[in-house]
């Protein structure tokens, strides 16, 4: 019964998705807090504040987390008075799905199901057009409805290691979407991102069957505050379609709550979401000043750069931050819809940062999708590299090519002029290299051996958009490379993919 179940939910789920995407949306913390999240306003603002029209009515929204749950425990906001997030600022903000997240509190510890009721209470005390939505398909009912749809994010699983399916599944059916694997500390399941000094632990083998039980029973997997070694243990050795509910980009704002570049396109590459954060403490590009709309906006730009555009997602976690000044509440996602326009983002690229990126996302997880369903490609691992030494005429600093920031400038090469990279991990096999400078600029690329054997010798031409990649052989000989511009340019960034 419980498949027979799973089975028609997706086939309700796929036709009503097809219905959103063809009308174009047709209307309208963690487990153990890193001290971060949870940065709440002392000054609070009144309800009756008029939030701004909105001038985009077709806009599917959602936002990948809020802390209601939190600001109630803490300070007995509510989804009608006080929040961030309340019933008309949600109707104001155009939002159609908002995620709860359930985790602790620096007034107590609640236990998961504690944070679920609560929840459930917000909800129901909301009114009749805010509800509790237990599958995406709901959620597309309910906003032909005029409701508010709601699900719940587990920041933390920690008290979830030793969960079963039956435990699981109970916790879906309550309203649970989606699960963070770590909170503020490592876990048995994974290491945190913030866990330790040089740790550099990932997945575990609990944490494997743990994601994998996850996806079969279609509930997200979120890597907010996960290592880089276990979000590349989800995404490459289990095979998982992964989603980041709240992060930034760390090339602008280095934080270890941030993706670097390689991690966000990483993630777009296996067809799963980011949800940007709004918390100044991690978009802030210019030190000393408080976060703002402006912000927000230069972390987008930053990843639509990237070519990661359809990985980029909502996740403000209003409610448990300082909202950044031209975003004071949920209201004013409109305001963030015309900053975007105004900063040369299309409204095709505006309505996929909105929602649909997130509808495709929760279809393709209903469906029981993996990377290897959805990306083009094989999802692959950066292997360290070291800058090593130039050849000929080269100005600029060697680690500006190797430091994971693909958009920086780095070398200058004179016409014959070349750099030599070293793998820094021999034990793995390097399957990709990929290349970041100048649009329509040839590079030759040669990879040796250790006694200088020539492996692969050949010349890429980078796109229009500054990228080009060749493929290396599968095996652990290759120990260092050779790269060299077939005229004077610039290079930005070298990357060896491998398993």
């Amino acid at each position: 019964m419980y498949m027979e179940a799973m089975i028609t939910r997706r086939v309700i789920a796929t036709t009503l998705l097809l219905w959103f995407l063809g009308c174009g949306g047709c209307g309208g913390s963690s487990d153990e807090s890193s001290g971060k999240d949870f940065i709440g306003q002392e000054e609070v603002s009144s309800p009756k504040t008029a939030a701004p029209k909105r001038t985009r009515t077709d806009l599917f929204t959602v936002d990948l987390i809020t802390d209601v749950v939190f600001r109630y425990m803490r300070d007995g906001w509510t989804l009608r008075n006080k929040s961030d997030v309340t019933g008309a600022k949600l109707r104001a903000g155009g939002v159609n799905l908002v995620f709860s997240a359930v985790g602790t509190s620096p007034k107590g510890k609640p236990n998961l199901d504690e944070g679920i009721s609560i929840t459930h209470k917000l909800v129901k005390d909301a009114g009749s057009d805010i509800a509790v939505a237990t599958s995406f398909s709901e959620v597309l009912e309910n906003q032909k409805k005029g409701i508010v749809s709601v699900m719940i994010l587990v920041e933390g699983a920690g008290e979830l290691e030793n969960a079963d399916e039956d435990r699981l599944y109970e916790l879906k059916r309550k309203g649970v979407t989606a699960i963070g694997l770590v909170g503020g500390r490592t876990n048995r399941l994974a290491d945190a991102a913030v866990s330790g000094l040089g740790s550099k632990g990932g997945l575990t083998k609990r944490g494997g069957e743990f994601v994998q039980l996850l996806r079969e029973l279609g509930i997200a997997v979120d890597l907010t505050q996960a290592s880089k070694e276990a979000f590349y243990d989800v995404l490459v050795r289990e095979g998982i379609l992964a989603m980041v509910s709240h992060s930034a980009v760390d090339a602008l704002r280095p934080h270890p709550r941030n993706l670097d570049d390689l991690q966000i396109l990483s993630l777009a590459r296996s067809g799963g979401v980011m949800g940007l954060v709004f918390n100044p403490d991690f978009i802030i590009t210019t030190p000393g000043t408080d976060g703002s709309i402006d912000d927000v906006i230069a972390h987008m730009v930053h990843i639509k750069k990237l070519g990661a555009i359809d990985a980029l997602a909502l996740g403000t976690d209003f409610a448990g931050i300082y909202p950044p000044k031209g975003l004071k509440d949920i209201s004013y996602l409109p305001v963030l819809a015309d900053a975007m326009l105004d900063a040369g983002f299309t409204s095709d690229e505006i309505a996929k940062v909105f929602g649909k990126n997130t509808a495709r996302y929760f279809e393709n997880i209903s469906a029981q999708q993996g990377t290897a369903e959805i990306a083009p490609q094989p999802v692959l691992r950066p292997i360290d590299i070291d800058c090593d030494t130039f050849i000929g005429d080269v100005s600029g600093i060697a680690v500006k090519s190797c430091d994971h920031r693909v958009l920086e400038d780095g070398p200058s090469f004179a016409a014959g002029a070349r750099q030599k990279f070293r793998l820094r991990d021999m034990s793995r096999k390097p399957a990709r290299l990929e290349v970041f400078g100048v649009p329509d600029t040839p590079w030759q690329v040669e990879a040796q051996d250790l006694s200088g054997r020539v492996l692969v010798k050949r010349v890429i031409r980078l796109d229009d958009t500054g990228k080009g990649q060749v493929p290396l052989p599968e095996n652990r000989n290759v120990t260092r490379l050779f790269l060299n511009p077939a005229r004077p340019s610039m290079l930005r960034e070298v990357v060896v993919w491998g398993d």
